[in-house]
């Protein structure tokens, strides 16, 4: 991104770091799911299909990034829980 036209997106970075021995917790959302679930025809309320694609997901996820402990999931949403000891991105909130 270094001396491109997207060098901007740096001034918005905030750098406070959030301090052991607080979590990090990063939610991840399901945008447009109805829609996503209605083009795959995912039953309601829980397609076994869908549960199993959020699931893969999840855990291709914790393989590729080792400081997550712990992830879990609800509706259309996943919460991945870093070690207490992670500096991952510095920590930066």
């Amino acid at each position: 991104m270094a001396n491109s036209k997207y060098e901007y997106v740096k001034s918005f970075e905030v750098e406070d770091e959030i301090f052991s021995p607080n979590l990090l917790v990063v939610r991840i959302h399901g945008r447009d799911f109805q829609r996503f679930s209605h083009d795959h025809g995912f039953e309601k309320p829980n397609d076994e299909r869908a549960l199993n694609l959020m699931n893969t997901c999840a855990v291709a996820v914790l393989e590729e990034y080792p400081d997550i402990v712990f992830s879990y999931g609800y509706s259309d949403e996943y919460s991945f829980v870093f070690k207490r000891t992670s500096k991952f991105y510095q920590r930066r909130a």
